[in-house]
Parts: structure tokens; sequence; C-alpha cells
């Protein structure tokens, strides 16, 4: 009859996803990955996976260069105690630029090649097994064999599907479904970290934990890195530097919330005027960049037509591993531009490569976008307070 296994998505699931990762140098973990992974081991669960990697057949990089990142991934994964039993992937693509691989395949999600290959080789069971990914292609692919589907992100539109926010959470879902009475301990440690973990049966109780959630995770934040940004933002102001800002869904609301109090805020009771401009404000312009380049370009795109030397991007990124928030980043740390960037989780990429790094150690996305917005706030106000005297500061409301 066979056994149940779990077949995850690679690039979006266990690693970010910056486009067409192809080399050891471009992989990233996302958070919690590697010991979700140990726990589906841990629990005698089939780990395979399953991944279409079309930058072979675009030219982007070659099938060695993807067994060397499997291989780098392998290695990183041993040295926590986990495994994968089984690397399957696609380098065909009909599109392609490389004849060899340029054709259509049964191995290509969300066609059934690949889960096919594996339930063959591990003797799986995939009307019992699960498929985890962040793609309608992996949705797809459940679909084409009959297997379970866990959809990492936001809702799919269909109501059978069941989404979660990350590997973390997939692999919980899981286990709980298997009910095994061993194998979660890998995941003990990273659980601590998260809130909730539990249902809660009352909303004051559940206030009064986040509360006290968003207050430990504000404790976090490095204030020599917030000084850091307070003198960055005011020297932008001294020399009359464009500020830009940029985020994506909520964090978006944060940029355009800092165009409004760092633009009109700052000004009651000083005499700054300064230049801000959220890169997220306007719909028109994001979705023509979107639909005719692609979404991972909105804001570099919008940086390389208004953005200048000595200006000073803040880019505000929950995860900070965005493709477009980065992207955006390094274009403007190779532009002679400064750079702040608001992160939280493991900080990701958006982290690394900021003059300035903001971080918020949470792993809850409401507590890290209240954070955010704190930090956004305080530094429009210390701004704002820096250009006053106190008798002014003491008769103004802020």
């Amino acid at each position: 009859m066979g056994r149940a296994g779990v077949l995850l998505d690679r690039d979006g699931t266990i690693i970010v996803d910056s486009g067409y990762v192809g080399t050891v140098d471009r992989v990233t973990f996302i958070a919690g990955a590697i010991e979700a992974i140990a726990a589906l081991n841990a629990a005698g669960l089939p780990v395979v996976v399953v991944t279409n990697q079309a930058g072979v057949a675009r030219g982007h990089y070659t099938l060695d260069d993807v067994r060397r990142v499997h291989d780098h991934i392998d290695e990183r994964l041993a040295a926590a105690g986990a495994h994968i039993d089984m690397w399957l992937f696609c380098p065909y693509h009909p599109d392609g630029t490389v004849q060899a691989f340029a054709r259509v395949s049964e191995d290509r999600k969300p066609a059934p090649g690949m889960a096919i290959a594996a339930a063959a080789a591990l003797d799986l069971d995939l009307s019992a097994s699960w498929v985890v990914g962040d793609a309608p292609s992996d949705v797809g692919l459940a679909r084409a064999v009959g297997a379970r589907p866990l959809f990492i992100g936001t809702a799919t539109g269909d109501p059978t599907v069941e989404s979660v926010p990350d590997l973390v959470a997939a692999v919980e879902r899981i286990l709980h479904a298997e009910e095994p009475q061993i194998g979660t301990e890998p995941l003990a440690g990273f659980l601590e970290s998260r809130f909730p973990v539990a249902r809660y049966e009352s909303a004051d109780t559940f206030a009064r934990d986040y509360a006290a959630e968003l207050a430990k995770a504000l404790a976090t934040v490095d204030l020599a890195q917030v000084e850091r940004a307070a003198a960055m933002l005011n020297e932008a102001y001294d020399r009359d530097a464009v500020v830009f800002a940029c985020g994506n869904g909520g964090s978006a609301s944060i940029a355009n919330h800092l165009q409004c109090d760092h633009s009109k805020g700052v000004r009651n009771g000083t005499e700054l005027r300064t230049r801000v401009v959220s890169l997220s404000a306007h719909a028109e312009l994001l979705s023509a960049i979107a639909n005719d380049i692609g979404y991972e370009s909105v804001f570099e795109y919008q940086l390389q037509s208004q953005g200048r030397p000595g200006d000073l991007l803040v880019a505000v990124s929950s995860s900070g591993r965005s493709p477009n928030i980065i992207r955006a980043l390094e274009w403007a740390e190779a532009n002679g531009m400064r750079t702040i960037s608001l992160t939280g989780f493991e900080g990701g990429p958006a982290r690394d490569v900021s003059t300035v790094a903001i971080h918020v150690d949470s792993q809850n996305y409401g507590v890290v976008e209240d954070a955010h917005q704190t930090c956004m706030h305080l530094l429009a106000q210390y701004v704002r307070q820096s250009r006053m005297s106190s008798r002014d500061v003491a008769a103004q409301t802020f």
C-alpha cells in the first residue's frame, strides 16, 4: 500500500526565493525550515524535494550548479541532524533558450512526473502524502496525484486548500494530523520564540499576551541602530535629499505612513520642509512595472528614475527577504544612496545589505509590523523635536 511522505518545494519553502537560485552563495534558509525538516525526519516521514528549475532551460545556470546547491543544502541540514530523502528537479521549460532543455516535460509541476518517481523509489502512498509549496503549481501537483496540499502564503481562493505562513506551520499541521508520539522535539526550541503556539479562548488573555510579546520584541531593537538611523534622516533633511520608503503588504502601509509623518508631521512647530516619497503609494505605477517587467523590480525601477547619490532609502520588510526589497536596497547602495532597513524574523538579506538595520527579533508578523510602526513614529517625532527648543517641545502635542 505504501507509506505517507512529504513532498516539499524548494525556493520559497526551504530557502529564500530570490529568483533563479543557481549558486551556493545565493542560498539563504527560511527561518525554521531546517528544524521543520528535522521534525519530519524524527517522525519517520520521508521527505522529498520536488522543484522546478527552469533556470537551466533559460541558461541561468547548469545541471551541475543545481546539484551543487543541493549538496550545500544537504550539508547544512546534516549539521543540524536533518536530511532530505530524495532530491528531484525538472530543468525543462517549453520557452527555454538552451535547446536541450527547451521542451514540455511531465516532470515540470504541476505535472505529476516527479511525485510519481518519488512514490516508486520510496514506496509512497501519494493519497496519504502531503505537498507543501508556495506556488499554484505545487497545489496543482497535489491535485494531480491525489495528495493533500498545504499552500505557503495567503489564501489561494480555493476553500479546499489550506494556507499556512511557512514550513514550520506546515510541519506542525502535518505532525498534528499524523498524531505522532515522537518527533516534535526539533521544533521545540524554535517554537519557544513564536506567538501564539496554541489556541486562545478569550480575547482579553490574547490581548495581554500580545502586548507582552510586543514589549519583548521592542526590547530587542538595538538602540544604537536607531541613533544611527535618526542621524542619517536628519543629515538627509539638512542636505535637502529625498527620503524614499518602500514595503509590501502591511509594510507598504508603514512606508506610506512614513511619507505622511516625515512630510507633514515633522513640519509642526519646525522650519523643516522635507521631501519624502513612498514607492509603495501608486497602484497604477506599481501594477504597470509589475506587469511589464516583474514585481521584483517595482521599487528598483522607480529608484532608477528618481533616486540620486546622497538620497536615502528606508525599506520595510518583516521577513527581510522579499526580492523587490533586496533589489531596491542593492541598487541604492550601489548608486551612492544610504539605506535603512526595518526587518523582523531572522532579518534576511535586507538586514545584511543595509547601511543601518533596525531589527525586531520576533516570529509574529503583527508584532513585527507594530514594532516597525513604532520605530517609524519615534524617528519622525525625534527628528521633529530635535529642531525645536525645550520650551516649544513642551508647548506642542506630539
